[in-house]
């Protein structure tokens, strides 16, 4: 998984040299933008609020990638506002664990479409500029646990659809984009197994992620 994102991310940095001092000031210009994701979870992200993990359960750090693209209207020299659309935005986290004949993993996703809020910009001078920004993210998210011990094994799985939300701020120069923001929020989960305990609070997506992206 650090194999691939790193290879992602060179291909992302090799393409925006080859184009960046081909492009125009594009700080206050509509347009589409691709990044890269990085992030820390909260010790109880994919969980409820009131759990206490020692440090040997906490998951690795969360990956993905976010594709969307920003409108402004009426910008000045200066300063421009706009709406930023994130039509697709994927990221997880995992962690595998093994003692004598116990072992476990934990595999937490949250998939996020039409993430949408406003979005403020303020140019310092050609093709350099300062965002900031706050998305509502409708979201998707996805729990599980498996256990096994042994010849015995054990799953579960919790899913859910809600709404969260993200603040952020990014620099961009010229194309190139490198930012980070903190997402918040509670999506209430069920079991998969209509059987099984479903929690009586919300799972939650509280992480800080970081993002290296174009923006054209």
């Amino acid at each position: 998984m650090k194999k691939t994102f790193f290879l992602l991310a060179m291909i992302l940095l090799t393409g925006t040299s080859a184009v960046t001092f081909a492009q125009k000031d594009r700080a206050l210009k509509n347009g589409f933008s691709i990044n890269l994701v990085a992030g820390l979870p909260a010790s109880t992200y994919g969980l409820e609020s009131d759990v206490e993990l020692d440090d040997e359960f906490k998951l690795g750090p969360i990956m993905g990638l976010q594709i969307g693209s920003r409108w402004y209207f009426g910008p000045g020299k200066r300063f421009g506002g706009g709406l930023m659309v994130n039509w697709f935005d994927f990221t997880g986290a995992f962690k595998s664990n093994s003692t004598g004949s116990l072992e476990w993993n934990r595999l937490v996703a949250d998939i996020t479409v039409l993430e949408v809020g406003p979005v403020f910009t303020f140019r310092f001078m050609d093709n350099l500029a300062l965002d900031g920004y706050y998305n509502l993210r409708p979201t998707g998210l996805a729990t599980i646990i498996t256990i096994k011990f042994g010849d015995e094994s054990d799953e579960e799985a919790f899913a859910g659809i809600g709404v969260s939300h993200a603040i952020g701020a990014a620099f961009r120069w010229n194309v190139l984009s490198i930012g980070a923001e903190y997402v918040l929020g509670g999506i209430k989960c069920s079991n998969m197994d209509s059987e099984s305990f479903d929690p009586t609070e919300k799972l939650m997506v509280n992480s800080i992620r970081f993002m290296l992206g174009v923006k054209f």
